[in-house]
């Protein structure tokens, strides 16, 4: 029985806007006590960078993030405030 050697993982450089976008919101680890919910919002904002969501608040409903200590709308402002931070073009 033979078997594939794993795919390769090509990490990101840290000036990737996807890879400070992670990061960024990877630091919320206080109000967004679990890390698949972070990477889900993170996922969920970066379609919001690319246009596919209209605003920052459509994406945290559609990431659900059932974990943050906040509600959404004042997850909103800090998560807003996390990119221009980061310097994440909004």
């Amino acid at each position: 029985m033979t078997t594939k050697a794993p795919a390769e993982v090509n990490y990101a450089d840290s000036e990737v806007t996807i890879k400070k976008l992670y990061t960024a919101i990877d630091e919320l680890k206080d109000i967004v006590t679990i890390d698949n919910e972070r990477n889900r919002l993170s996922f969920c904002l970066n379609l919001y960078l690319t246009k596919e969501i209209d605003s920052i608040y459509d994406a945290i409903c559609q990431a659900k993030p059932k974990s943050s200590t906040l509600d959404f709308k004042a997850l909103e402002g800090v998560v807003s405030k996390k990119l221009k931070e980061k310097g994440i073009n909004q």
